[in-house]
């Protein structure tokens, strides 16, 4: 069972779980090839890698037994998936041993992920023959789940017809599971064609699951990692580390670089601490290529490390963006990703614990800044200021201003991503007028600021609730900004410093749910733990029934049962469609106190 633990949008850190091992997610599967896995297996321990993959048609082609179980042959306790043959036959031709055959031996040798096999789409296909491909692939996923009780890794095809990519995953999730490898991409990483890559992936996630964990097959170079993962990718599989190690190739974080070609020093390595440039270069062949394999094997983890914390700190768009300005077509395929808005802004949040770094015109194409000018730029001429907070600089509090946004309302000034941004030529000011907002007149300012937040967050204004003249403000007395909304002496709302957003109380809760209709703002939970939830305990995906449509992680929503009574309150980690379709994991975290 795969859960969602930390996101970034469609990236995500997660759990997979098969039998008594667990997989943490973004990973890399080293291949390790079965009858020479020494010194890489080491090298994967030492790294602590959670898995590898293997290949058993090699294993059953040399004659390895049945009965001999794959993680004592390899002395592995890891998660082993094993690959069936089907690149073998992409570079070799025929192979003759077929799927049934493939599929017993796989479960025989006690691999983890049992891949089927599936019918490689090359770049020059028809769409003739990679429909009849991927439907054999089709046929052969439903004769492998008859014939296995294993973890089964189901393919997608497809080659390079959007439509073809969507039905065939359709096709593949049809036969239950949860791990789809995206089949077909090696051709095209080896020829650096990256935008369609991009959109291969994100045409295959159209047609699954929001569950399903997604593997890249053979996409595992570190530069493109940003963007894989960016885009939704789960696992990545890799034998570049040695491939690139026998032509003297090292890998860092804009590609490779010829070991001929450097003339100064070796790059960062704990690999190559101790060595001289002229050192590495006079080794014998197998001994320099086992050091520089290992070199790359653990930039490579190094790298998903990396992606991994970057997605914690909800840091994704600015790394990758950064990251992809490496290569021009990396930026192709960045472009691409952006054309997706319509599918990436269902997972995208309304504010982010990073701030918005511009690094070029696409920073404003990300979905999340899309969505926002879409809604909240509005027409006309206003005073430009390139100091921030604008409106403790400017004088008539109830105007737009002019911002790399769009004209924006001032009263959105301190909420994401207006404040929480970058951009060349923009100042923040720290010797401001703090006075100007704490006189008398800047009240009903503030009270019109809370009311256009509200709107904004939760689709109608508070005074359309509570009449302004019922409203107080709690505000700091270092800064004058607004801490908390009051109504008759009881705190309703708090505004968030972080993002400039509200946080909802019990108070605030019972006002959404009885001024929004069903089911706006409200996610259904299953009758059987509407207990627990009142006492506090978190949300599970797997009791939720219904939420509304427009839920996006981070919502601040209310919690119902099946009668539309409230339970309780708390901030969403998925959309309605992952609620829906995640089987295990936290969806929303619960704030509701058991006092309350």
């Amino acid at each position: 069972m795969f859960q969602l633990v930390h996101r970034d949008g469609l990236a995500r850190i997660g759990e997979l779980t098969v039998g008594k091992r667990k997989l943490k997610t973004p990973t890399i599967l080293p291949v390790i090839h079965p009858f020479k896995p020494e010194p890489w297996l080491s090298e994967v321990k030492k790294l602590k890698i959670d898995g590898i993959i293997t290949n058993s048609y090699i294993l059953k082609k040399g004659d390895y037994r049945k009965d001999r179980n794959l993680h004592d042959y390899l002395n592995f306790d890891g998660i082993i998936m094993t690959d069936s043959g089907t690149f073998q036959e992409h570079m070799y031709g025929d192979i003759e041993t077929g799927n049934r055959e493939m599929i017993e031996f796989q479960t025989s040798i006690g691999s983890d992920i049992v891949t089927i096999r599936d019918v490689f789409s090359e770049i020059d296909h028809s769409r003739e023959e990679v429909q009849r491909g991927m439907e054999t692939t089709y046929e052969r996923g439903k004769e492998a789940s008859l014939i296995s009780q294993s973890y089964l890794a189901l393919p997608v095809q497809g080659g390079l017809f959007p439509d073809l990519r969507v039905k065939s995953a359709e096709l593949m999730q049809s036969i239950g599971g949860e791990y789809y490898p995206i089949g077909g991409i090696v051709p095209l990483m080896e020829r650096y064609r990256y935008s369609d890559v991009i959109e291969i992936i994100l045409r295959s996630k159209q047609g699954l699951r929001s569950s399903s964990v997604v593997h890249a097959f053979g996409a595992g170079h570190p530069m493109f990692f940003p963007l894989l993962f960016l885009a939704g990718v789960d696992v990545v599989d890799s034998s570049a580390y040695i491939k690139y190690a026998r032509e003297d190739r090292i890998i860092v974080d804009t590609g490779t670089i010829e070991l001929k070609e450097i003339a100064e020093e070796l790059p960062p390595s704990p690999y190559f601490d101790g060595i001289s440039l002229g050192e590495l270069k006079q080794m014998k062949d197998d001994e320099r290529r086992d050091i520089i394999a290992k070199h790359n094997l653990y930039f490579t983890v190094k790298e998903i490390s990396k992606v991994r914390e970057e997605i914690r700190q909800e840091n994704l768009w600015n790394y990758a963006e950064y990251r992809s300005r490496s290569h021009p077509l990396l930026l192709e395929a960045y472009r691409r990703l952006l054309t997706f808005y319509d599918f990436i802004e269902k997972y995208e949040s309304k504010s982010k614990k990073s701030p918005v770094f511009y690094t070029g015109p696409e920073t404003l194409e990300r979905p999340l800044i899309k969505r926002f000018i879409a809604k909240e730029s509005v027409s006309g001429n206003f005073k430009k200021e390139i100091r921030k907070p604008y409106s403790y600089f400017l004088d008539k509090p109830e105007e737009a201003v002019e911002t790399p946004f769009g004209n924006i309302s001032l009263f959105l000034d301190e909420t994401y991503p207006v404040a929480q941004s970058l951009f060349p030529g923009e100042y923040y000011e720290k010797d401001f007028d703090i006075e100007k907002f704490t006189r008398p007149e800047w009240d009903r300012y503030l009270k019109l600021k809370i009311d256009y937040i509200f709107k904004y967050q939760f689709g109608k204004g508070l005074f359309e609730i509570i009449p302004m003249e019922n409203i107080e403000l709690l505000r700091s007395k270092n800064t004058g900004k607004i801490r908390n909304v009051l109504t008759n002496g009881q705190i309703i709302l708090s505004l968030r410093a972080s993002d400039g957003l509200f946080s909802i109380n019990l108070n605030s809760s019972r006002l959404l749910h009885d001024n929004f209709p069903y089911p706006s703002h409200r996610v259904v939970i299953d009758g059987e733990v509407t207990e627990f939830v009142k006492e506090g305990r978190n949300v599970f995906s797997k009791f939720i029934r219904d939420a509304d449509d427009g839920i996006r992680p981070g919502d601040e929503v209310i919690i119902v049962d099946e009668n539309d009574i409230l339970i309780a309150y708390g901030r969403t980690l998925m959309n309605k469609k992952e609620m829906l379709e995640f089987k295990q994991g936290m969806a929303i975290k619960n704030r509701i106190k058991s006092k309350e």
